[in-house]
């Protein structure tokens, strides 16, 4: 069983690597296109009417896209007064304890996010903006970027209840 969940959490690494990526991705595109609304609308006069909202669209999906890559990478803050007073299996149920109180979090977001999208797209709202996109596009962001959060999770609280480290602790840091 733990050699399943240690190939799984090899093929989750690579998979939030590659959303991670898409999610840098959406940073730079929102940079450039807010950078072309300055200057399109300040050297030009040209009107700009999808550049800013779309920005903050792709600023959404590359916070919620990178949740999982920035958990697994240790880019959240980290309070270690309790943590660095546990050793072995304390620390282990420290971090199980952790991530159970996370799960339970973001499976209560993924949800209401998922009835904000359905509502979204059951009665076609659209941004009230002159562009006007659908909104189930910019908020199908939150519930994806939450369930690979939650798969992360779940896979390692199961690897840590086999009583083995998550690769990422060691090398990464820990929340």
């Amino acid at each position: 069983m733990l050699i399943l969940l240690n190939r799984l959490r090899v093929w989750l690494d690579r998979l939030n690597f590659l959303i991670g990526g898409i999610a840098a991705y959406g940073i730079l595109f929102a940079c450039g296109a807010i950078t072309w609304a300055v200057v399109g609308r300040g050297l030009f006069g040209m009107n700009t009417i999808w550049e800013l909202e779309a920005s903050v669209y792709l600023l959404i999906y590359a916070a919620f896209l990178g949740l999982a890559y920035s958990d697994r990478a240790g880019s959240q803050i980290a309070i270690d007064i309790l943590r660095v007073r546990f050793t072995g299996k304390a620390r282990l149920a420290h971090r199980i304890v952790l991530d159970s109180i996370a799960l339970v979090l973001f499976s209560l977001l993924f949800w209401s996010s998922l009835e904000m999208v359905l509502n979204a797209w059951h009665t076609q709202w659209r941004s009230m903006s002159l562009w006007g996109p659908p909104l189930w596009i910019p908020y199908l962001a939150i519930p994806i970027g939450t369930a690979i959060l939650i798969i992360n999770l779940v896979l390692d609280i199961l690897i840590r209840l086999h009583g083995q480290a998550v690769p990422a602790d060691a090398l990464q840091g820990e929340h």
